[in-house]
């Protein structure tokens, strides 16, 4: 099965990983950890890589974290390096959002293959941002149709 580890600011992936628990009950091999302003930065970096270690079964790991180019995300990056030269499976996709991450613990149980779940997971991310007005508007436009 394919480990899934949230990667944020502060408890943002803590809160997400609770929202998706409540919504998808207990999942194994799913994460987070939080970057909060006295956590030293190398110690951070080692405790995403033992995190990945402890979800990685051999079928990879989606590593979700909030903002590209933020430092989440960069110390994330240069833990990539290591885990490829190791041979190891990752993925790792700026933007977490809830969709995704509901998606990848509900279709991981059918999907193996890391690249199709890690593209599924963008999909579901991109199309769950939406906004209210709009889609009522067309969504009465659909009704009036039929």
């Amino acid at each position: 099965m394919i480990g899934i580890l949230i990667v944020t600011h502060g408890k943002m992936a803590e809160g997400i990983a609770d929202s998706a628990r409540m919504i998808m009950g207990n999942n194994e091999q799913f994460d987070s950890i939080g970057l909060f302003p006295d956590k030293d930065l190398d110690q951070f970096k080692a405790d995403i890589k033992k995190k990945f270690l402890e979800l990685d079964t051999g079928d990879g790991v989606i590593i979700f974290v909030d903002l590209f180019g933020a430092s989440p995300y960069n110390i994330t990056a240069l833990n990539i390096h290591e885990l490829l030269s190791e041979k190891k499976k990752v993925r790792v996709i700026t933007g977490v959002n809830l969709p995704m991450v509901i998606e990848v613990l509900n279709m991981r149980n059918i999907e193996e293959n890391i690249d199709s779940l890690y593209k599924s997971c963008l999909t579901t991310g991109k199309d769950g941002i939406k906004e209210l007005l709009e889609e009522m508007a067309s969504n009465e436009c659909e009704d009036d149709e039929e």
